[in-house]
């Protein structure tokens, strides 16, 4: 795959990915990131794709220059949530940590540049664009934002291993998650990154009270509260790194790894079972402004399955888990049915 011209302003990279489809219908991807006059590959995993065009002395110096660690704007001092949720026009306020902005994206021609602007406004180190089989213009409207890193995967992966290849590849002390088809506006995506960068691993979207109780809730909100249940957090209800915006930390990051995103339940259960301060940082109503496709609409569709199958597989690694550690004695199995019996019980 040839990757298209360089505009000549700006200092953008791009990241070009081959995928493929496991045997168990999950899209993996491997990825390469190209630097005009570098050979170097930030991905030890992935096969090499191929590169982009050589460039003249003065394109390939801009295309790998980077916000300067010690430049207004990079690096930000932690400030309240109150100040963030202010006017759309008030300075944002400022973090500590640098910042790494991860977007997955998927034919969203219509909302990409919008989001961008919003995240542009959060001043981040890096903001990785992962168009995941697009066959819009969004290549072309995402390269209009001189910041973008774009890895471009030419068959759909899926938004979560979209979420893990941009991780894999970002610098940053604060990772924020976003998907691509919903303009948050800014003051609400810092949320996520001041409680990460306040001392917070996992910082989670809390769709609480926008969800009815257990009861009457669908197969895929059930499946994160009961993972929660399980885990002994019930407080965090139906919080998941399922859902986004959501934001870690690089420490969280390192310590489950970035190939568990491909699974967020999963690494949303490593996270606390690997001690991590996971916690609901906002709310950001992605229920009423998720787009609507054909997986993702009607009972039983193919997002509500592998959502499900994804909790499975989560559930798994906390039984085995607690199986080798010695915690799943047939007396703490008898307690936890007592228990799930008295809260089921009680709805």
């Amino acid at each position: 795959m040839t990757a298209a011209p360089e505009p000549s302003p700006g200092h953008r990279q791009e990241v070009h990915v081959s995928s493929r489809v496991k045997a168990s219908g999950r899209s993996r991807a491997s990825a390469r990131r190209t630097r005009p006059g570098s050979s170097a590959s930030r991905s030890k995993a992935a096969k090499p794709a191929a590169a982009a065009p050589r460039r003249s002395a003065a394109a390939k110096a801009a295309a790998v220059r980077r916000p300067a660690a010690g430049k207004a704007g990079s690096r930000r001092t932690a400030a309240g949530a109150s100040a963030a949720g202010s006017g759309a026009g008030r300075q944002l306020p400022a973090l500590h940590g640098s910042l790494s902005v991860v977007i997955s994206a998927r034919n969203e021609e219509q909302t990409l540049l919008k989001l961008l602007d919003q995240v542009t406004r959060l001043k981040p180190l890096e903001i990785i664009v992962v168009l995941n089989g697009c066959s819009d213009r969004s290549f072309q409207r995402t390269r209009l934002c001189p910041q973008a890193t774009i890895v471009h995967i030419p068959e759909s992966a899926g938004h979560d291993v979209g979420r893990s290849l941009g991780a894999k590849l970002s610098r940053g002390d604060i990772l924020l998650f976003l998907d691509g088809d919903m303009v948050i506006p800014a003051r609400h995506m810092s949320l996520f990154a001041e409680a990460v960068d306040g001392g917070v691993d996992v910082a989670l979207n809390d769709l609480d009270h926008l969800l009815p109780p257990f009861a009457l809730s669908d197969a895929v909100t059930r499946c994160k509260m009961y993972l929660n249940a399980v885990l002994g957090r019930s407080d965090l209800g139906v919080s998941s790194m399922t859902a986004v915006p959501h934001a870690m930390s690089r420490k969280a990051l390192e310590r489950i790894g970035y190939r568990e995103l491909m699974v967020p339940p999963k690494a949303h259960a490593l996270s606390i079972m690997r001690q991590l301060r996971v916690e609901k940082a906002g709310t950001v109503n992605v229920i009423k402004h998720n787009r609507l496709r054909q997986s993702n609409t009607g009972a039983g569709n193919a997002m509500e399955q592998l959502i499900a199958g994804d909790h499975a597989e989560a559930l798994a690694q906390v039984l085995g888990e607690q199986q080798a550690s010695g915690r799943l004695s047939e007396s703490h199995l008898q307690e936890q049915r007592r228990q799930m019996a008295a809260w089921r019980n009680a709805l």
